[in-house]
This record gives structure tokens, sequence and C-alpha cells, in this order.
């Protein structure tokens, strides 16, 4: 028994749960401290509550970071296959929706996050609830924590998995970035990635409650550095729904780095120029009714007077009082409503964070600190952040699939 080498994992999310079952099968007695009153809680509500496990998409250009590239390395030891036979074997088979997103076929996250927790313990790994780890350090060739309490315990590795500081109301922190420091790490100051996009400007703010499928675009500096398509929900503040959410990071990014930032909306994303000619032809044929009320057997009511009133354009005006420049001009507006986006929102809206522990830091191929001996880092804490869509699980899966394997065997 005293052979088993004893493992402690900080952080009983996705990465840190998946780091626990690959330590405890391979024979290490595992010790887990969650400071939540329950393993997963974030897990069990991403993705609207669905779970996106992964994406058939993954590759090295859906991430970000001051190094994005250290991911190309993590997915050559734990892929997206791995990842699907891992969830296989546990009873989860996935299924394929829109755009690539792998979900579990009971469409319900709470599931997934109930048979990690099971097979967590199954394995044979201890689950401490409540205990929040207060320090790490390297002392005669371990690795001591202290909890609360002041109680110390010794083991021959320790995985840092405590995830990031968004969605604080589920008990994110920054305590993984602080235990980081206190081993030598450099953090990346972290800011919130992937949530709702503020937009100032009021008027907007009238189509609340309405959705429409729209062409997204961020551009900083007047390049275009991030594009979606799909669902987008008007709100009280802003923009939000899954085209604002796979932009918000290049748009929050370019905001908070003071350059120039604009969020241009595309109303009509199926059709290009010469087609949206011929559509306001059709629209705008009777010169009896107004820019505003031709525009409502195109886009849904309230939609053609914001916007109008946004481009310049009179709602009220009569169709037959258009010039033909007009016209245009208003075809083209449609096609790229552009608008100011405010400061990005509170670290309790996103569902990502960026920044974090910097990763060349970090062995890609073990996870292992270069920094301290014996300690391995997983998931969210680390500087990659992924795109909205499965990006940001496939790497905590990888990430803690590769420290719970690796941290068993005898360091470098």
């Amino acid at each position: 028994m005293s052979n088993l080498k004893q493992i402690a994992v900080i952080g009983a999310g996705p990465s840190g749960m998946m780091a626990a079952i690959q330590a405890a099968r391979a024979g290490a007695k595992v010790t887990v401290f969650e400071k939540q009153k329950k393993p997963g809680r974030k897990l069990a509500v991403t993705g609207n509550g669905q779970c996106n496990i992964t994406n058939r998409g993954i590759e090295p250009s859906r991430y970000h970071g001051h190094n994005a590239l250290f991911v190309r390395n993590v997915f050559s030891h734990f892929s997206l296959e791995d990842t699907i036979e891992f969830f296989f074997n546990l009873g989860i088979p996935l299924i394929e929706k829109k755009k690539g997103k792998l979900y579990p076929h009971s469409l319900q996250a709470q599931s997934v996050a109930d048979i990690l927790e099971y097979e967590l313990i199954r394995s044979g790994a201890e689950l401490h609830l409540c205990r929040r780890v207060d320090s790490i350090k390297s002392q005669n060739g371990k690795i001591v924590l202290e909890s609360a309490g002041h109680e110390k315990m010794s083991f021959d590795a320790v995985i840092l998995a405590c995830g990031s500081s968004a969605y604080p109301q589920l008990g994110a922190s920054d305590q993984g970035y602080d235990l980081a420091r206190s081993a030598g790490h450099k953090v990346y100051v972290p800011f919130p990635a992937v949530l709702p996009l503020t937009v100032p400007l009021r008027i907007l703010h009238r189509l609340e409650g309405i959705k429409w499928d729209c062409g997204m675009k961020a551009i900083s500096e007047g390049k275009y550095v991030s594009e979606s398509e799909g669902e987008v929900l008007f709100t009280k503040y802003g923009l939000s729904g899954p085209a604002s959410l796979e932009i918000s990071r290049a748009v929050n990014e370019s905001v908070i780095k003071g350059k120039k930032t604009l969020v241009e909306i595309d109303l009509f994303p199926d059709r290009n120029d010469d087609e949206m000619k011929e559509l306001l032809d059709l629209l705008f044929v009777d010169p009896g009714r107004t820019l505003a009320f031709a525009l409502l057997g195109a886009l849904k009511r309230r939609i053609p007077d914001i916007m109008l009133e946004i481009g310049g354009f009179n709602p009220e005006k009569k169709c037959g009082d258009l010039t033909a420049g007009e016209q245009r001009a208003i075809g083209l507006f449609l096609k790229a409503v552009r608008l100011e986006p405010g400061q990005p929102r509170a670290f309790s809206e996103a569902v990502v964070a960026a920044g974090g522990i910097d990763v060349n830091e970090v062995m890609p191929s073990t996870m292992e600190s270069k920094k301290m001996k014996g300690l391995y880092i997983t998931g969210e804490v680390l500087d990659i952040d992924g795109d909205s869509g499965g990006f940001n699980l496939q790497f905590a899966w990888s990430t803690g699939a590769i420290a719970g394997r690796s941290c068993i065997r005898p360091s470098s």
C-alpha cells in the first residue's frame, strides 16, 4: 500500500475529474480536493444544459493565447478520437449537431457530471468536498498542500485543475492563479472571453427579446479579426446568442487593448449584394408603403424601424420617394450594420476566461510544470482559451487525461 503513488488533484471540474480518473485507473492513490459542495457544477450547466462535450473541428486555429500552438502538442497526446472513445466506454455515446458540435446522447449536462463523479469514485479516488487548498510548496521531493485549518498533506505529485475566474456564481475564483504564482509561474491577467456583448447604443435596446439569424464580424483597427453566423439575441444591453458568443473573445480583447473596435451585423447572410438588390426591388415596389412597413415582409417586427433609424434612414419615408441611390444604400447597410461595443461584461456572465498561466512554463506532453517538479497544470487555468462550441471542454479533457497518466510516472 505504501508503494502506491500519492496524487492530489485540486479541483473537480472537467479536467480535474478526467485527471483523477486516469491516475486512479493507473493504480495511484488519488485524493481530489473540491472547494464546492458538489463536483462538476459548471460542467452541469454548460452548453445550455446540454453539455457540448467537444467538436469535430478541433484544430489549433480555434484556440487563443500567447502560445496557442501549445494545443497541437497536447492533442497529439490525447485527441478528439480518444475523447470520444473515453465517453463511449463510460456509457455516454455522443451525437453530432450543427457546426460539428458533439453532445451526449442524453442532451443533459447533469448526466455527464453525474457519470464522471461515479467513475471517479469507482476508480478508487477519494473525493473531499468543501475543501479549499490555500498553499502549495515543494519540500524534500514531495509537494505539500495546506488546506483550511492549516492542515498539511504531502503528495508525490499534485494536479492543479482549479479552472478560471469565469462564472464565479458556480464557484470560479482566482485560486488557481494564486497557487500557480506561489509556485513561481507567470500568469497573464485573465479577462472574460466568451460572453454576451455590450452595445451602448440605446436605440438598439428597443429590440430586446428578438432573435434573428445573422452574420457577425468583429473589426479591430479596420481589420476583420473574427466572424460567425447564427442566431443573435437582442438584449436590453446589447447582443447575445450563439453568433455573438463566437466573436465575443475577439471583440473584448480588442476593446481591452484600447483598439478601435466595431461589431458588424449582416441581417441577410443568405443573400449577396445582387440578391439583396432584387429583394428590395420587390419589397419597395408599392410607392405608398413606408420603408419600415415594406421591410416587414422580410424582417421581424421592430427590426425595420430600429435598423433604419440606426442607419440614418427615415422609417416613415414612402417607397415612392426613394431614389435608386438611397435604396442601394439601405441594402448595403442591412448587410453590414456597424455598432460600437462597450466594455466587456462581468466575469459572472462569462462562459470562459482568457489569460492565465503561461503555457511556455508547462510541458505539453505531460502537463508538468517547468517551475516545480511534480506539479501538473490542466484546463482553463492555463493561458489557452478556445472558441465557443466544445473547444474549451476538449482542451480540459485532453490536458486532464495527459496529466493523470503522466503524474504516476517518474518526473524527468
